[in-house]
């Protein structure tokens, strides 16, 4: 980068300086990947979830020329929206978001922010199956009950394997990272969601509400490891240079690329 050569420092000094580099660069979302929670589904898991669709969909109607017509044309069959919370709201936002598109584009635009250009990821088509179930069976609590059961299985199984991957088989990285704190957030979502109708046809939520606790209590645990991982596989692959090494002026502010390049 620039003809440099990279400068040797004794590994306890480079250690340090990589991690005071890597914290400070944390707080500075332009310098390291991403990894949090998605945009559309944080702000759909709030109590608010049913107004921000609804401000969603009249922000739309007086936009989107024929709105109203495509929605409809989506929609078929369906004239109404159950359980438009949580899980539901963010499901039927992507609903809304797919008929405002090209009979050419199908892909939801969270997706592609969480997933990018990944190839194989079983917690990817879990949760694309599940919104395609979720909406099937809208009008249906009890299949849709059913659906949930299953997948939400499927999914905690591909969040273990991912989670073991990142942290144990030594395949850290920003992109699987993400996709795995998105997955967490998007099946504790999807236990909440079965609570919520489970309570619509009389079953007692008691034991979810320790289910849902117990799911975010152990997200949280791996989360904090996940992140001390993260931050040394961040630190170990920064690779760091001395302005007196470089032919030209370095430049003004830091740069990160791939590996991580720092100078400074």
């Amino acid at each position: 980068m620039g003809g440099g050569v990279s400068c040797r420092f004794p590994q306890e000094e480079y250690d340090s300086i990589a991690l005071r580099l890597y914290e400070a660069a944390s707080q500075q979302p332009c310098l390291i990947p991403d990894v949090g929670i998605d945009s559309s589904l944080l702000k759909y898991s709030g109590f608010d979830s049913n107004a921000v669709l609804q401000s969603y969909s009249d922000g739309l109607l007086h936009l989107v020329p024929g709105y109203i017509e495509k929605l409809g044309s989506s929609l078929g069959s369906i004239t109404s929206f159950p359980n438009a919370v949580g899980l539901g709201a963010l499901v039927i936002s992507m609903i809304i978001e797919i008929s405002m598109k090209s009979s050419t584009d199908h892909s939801y635009s969270m997706f592609r922010r969480v997933f990018g250009e990944e190839k194989a990821s079983g917690v990817r088509d879990t949760m694309s199956e599940y919104v395609k179930r979720h909406r099937m069976y809208m009008n249906d609590d009890r299949l849709l009950q059913m659906e949930i059961q299953r997948l939400e299985k499927q999914l905690s199984n591909h969040l273990t394997v991912l989670r073991n991957s990142l942290l144990l088989d030594g395949q850290m990285r920003s992109r699987g990272f993400n996709i795995w704190v998105n997955g967490a957030s998007f099946h504790v979502q999807m236990l909440i969601h079965e609570a919520r109708l489970n309570a619509q046809t009389g079953i007692s939520t008691a034991d979810y509400v320790h289910t849902i606790q117990s799911a975010i209590a152990t997200y949280m645990l791996d989360l904090n490891k996940l992140l001390e991982k993260y931050k040394t596989h961040m630190t170990s692959t920064t690779l760091i240079y001395h302005p007196t090494h470089y032919k030209r002026s370095p430049p003004p502010s830091c740069t990160v690329s791939k590996p991580n390049r720092v100078i400074f």
